[in-house]
């Protein structure tokens, strides 16, 4: 199941998803609210590199192959969240919505090799992007169908589009992707052609991962008739809906009429633990079988020989959905209006420590920008700014907030430098970062109250600029578009959430969103990070790894460059479990 996909994020290719994203994702299971908004991570949301595979690459996309490995058993993942929806084109989807049926049951035109960073065909046997990046080509399979037998046409393909794009559709975050596009031309029921009204360089990506759904399905009069949907997706992909029991799971079993090579796994489990300890306990006692660990349960467990033989630990840099956590500082507020605080309360924060005795992975890596650390956007030369109480001291003195009348609090023009540090409730690794940050802040005269909501006021909080500072996290990919998040047109409705406004940002983005030379555009990107660490709009705190635990009785495990394919996985007939 490729990563998916967030909020109302940039998303990314495949992109993620592996929504990928998920898997964009994503960060670990330690983050709680970094899965929940990893709202835009499908991997074929992610943005990767404009090179692509043309036709089908090997014999690993022929329908007659098999995967290796005997037939049979279940796998049980364990989910931190229910979904509202198991349509994940919707506002309303979230992280576990686009894994459950992002792969599963919805296909696209495109994917990612797993290791070369190209994209190959999926639906489409053939595809191309002209020179000119104004004219997009796919020409489908003449073997694929959907689960109920029904040939997948360019119909479908124009179907999805058009409901995506339909204003009265609930996803216009998604559908904001797509606004370049002038029209499309069918040409006959296996070939289509867009033409985009200027160069997009992610556009290839971003229609190539359509989920394409079948029009005989859900072909509606009003687009209410689409946004109230919420169970029973039908797709094209190797498992079909069986059924949700609210409050528990999700079942999936494996569609025997698939089109293509069928995974060796009879059924996949989606089961709601929305305890992290009880979440372990499960997976210990067998009740699951598949678990994104938290840090220090990782920490912990994968360093204990008996827990090893039992269980895959999976430690692993995913290129496509390997995202970020931080703490943003809303500029609408009189704190953080000025550079010289934003920078302040960077310096001030000890990431390190964070890293190494709350997150407790040696592995992790302090960011310095939105970009994947180790891919073409992201400046190598860029350094973290250090833990420097002094400098952050010096800095807001320089910015006007002084203690006048000697209380231990900051203030300026009569406002005292106090302010509310908005968090997910019951989230340990986040509750421990806002009490190092709390402590921090007083050692420099600056009050700090955590505020922490349940998810969905959390989430609705964040949406409506209802926050003084926040922690989140967003997923990423090897190469991405910033335009959802920074640019200065995302502050009233996107997911510009801290209301970063720098002029010469807009430019950069504008500019690097039309060019395709990936040398000029990456030296664009360049300048755009040096932009946002040189204001600190965030403090990026970390990035890091996955970290999953998986019972060994699967087998076949690999992990490529962007990530890990259960489809690969299989059970031996004399380990398995279910029948």
């Amino acid at each position: 199941m490729n990563g998916r996909s967030g909020l109302v994020m940039f998303f990314l290719f495949l992109f993620l998803a592996v929504m990928i994203l998920l898997q964009v994702l994503s960060m670990v299971q330690s983050d709680r609210l970094y899965e929940r908004l990893n709202h835009l991570l499908d991997v074929w949301r992610s943005a990767g590199p404009v090179s692509v595979t043309q036709n089908r690459s090997g014999s690993d996309d022929l329908p007659g192959e098999e995967y290796p490995g005997d037939e049979g058993d279940w796998l049980i993942w364990c989910l931190s969240g229910e979904p509202s929806t198991l349509y994940d084109v919707l506002a309303s989807s979230s992280w576990s919505s686009r894994w459950i049926v992002s792969g599963n049951i919805f296909e696209s035109l495109l994917e990612y090799e797993p290791d070369a960073f190209k994209y190959k065909g999926k639906l489409a046997e053939d595809f191309s992007i002209s020179d000119d990046g104004l004219e997009i080509y796919f020409k489908l399979r003449d073997d694929i169908h959907f689960s109920d037998g029904k040939p997948i046409t360019t119909d479908d393909v124009i179907f999805t589009f058009e409901t995506i794009t339909n204003p009265g559709v609930d996803a216009a975050s998604y559908a904001n992707y797509f606004r370049d596009v002038e029209r499309y031309e069918k040409i006959n029921d296996r070939e289509i052609k867009f033409y985009m009204k200027k160069v997009y360089f992610l556009s290839l990506g971003f229609l190539g991962g359509l989920p394409i759904h079948p029009k005989h399905i859900y072909e509606f009069d009003n687009p209410e008739e689409f946004n109230t949907r919420r169970t029973d997706p039908i797709g094209s992909g190797p498992y079909v809906f069986q059924k949700w029991d609210v409050g528990r799971e999700v079942v999936l079993s494996r569609n025997e009429n698939y089109w293509g090579k069928k995974p060796k796994i009879k059924k996949i489990v989606y089961r709601f633990i929305t305890n992290d300890i009880a979440a372990l306990q499960a997976l210990q006692a067998g009740d699951v079988d598949y678990l994104r660990a938290l840090p220090d349960q990782f920490a912990e467990k994968s360093k204990d020989e008996e827990f090893r033989k039992k269980f895959h630990c999976l430690s692993y840099w995913d290129a496509a959905n390997t995202g970020y956590f931080w703490i943003g500082w809303n500029q609408a507020r009189p704190f953080f209006a000025d550079r010289k605080v934003r920078l302040a309360m960077t310096h001030l924060i000890d990431r390190k420590a964070i890293r190494d005795y709350i997150l407790r992975n040696p592995e992790a890596r302090i960011p310095t920008g939105p970009f994947y650390i180790y891919g073409p956007q992201s400046d190598p030369n860029i350094r973290p700014w250090p833990y420097d109480l002094e400098r952050a001291k010096k800095l807001l003195d320089e910015a006007g907030w002084v203690d006048t009348d000697g209380d231990g609090i900051r203030d300026k023009n009569g406002v005292l430098f106090r302010f509310k540090y908005m968090i997910v409730s019951g989230v340990y690794l986040h509750e421990q970062i806002a009490k190092l940050v709390k402590d921090a802040a007083a050692k420099v005269g600056i009050e700090v109250i955590p505020e922490p909501y349940e998810w969905s006021i959390f989430s609705e909080r964040v949406t409506a600029r209802k926050f003084d500072a926040v922690s989140m996290a967003w997923g990423g990919g090897v190469e991405s578009d910033p335009y959802q998040i920074w640019h200065s047109s995302q502050i009233a409705n996107g997911s510009n959430y801290v209301g970063f406004n720098v002029p010469e940002a807009d430019a950069i983005i504008e500019k690097a969103r039309e060019t395709l030379d990936k040398d000029k555009r990456n030296a664009l990107y360049h300048k755009f990070h040096r932009i946002i660490h040189e204001e600190q709009p965030y403090t990026f705190i970390y990035t890091k790894p996955e970290q999953r635990f998986l019972d060994k009785r699967f087998e076949n495990v690999k992990i490529h460059k962007l990530g890990i394919n259960e489809f690969e996985w299989y059970v031996p007939r004399q380990k398995q479990k279910y029948k």
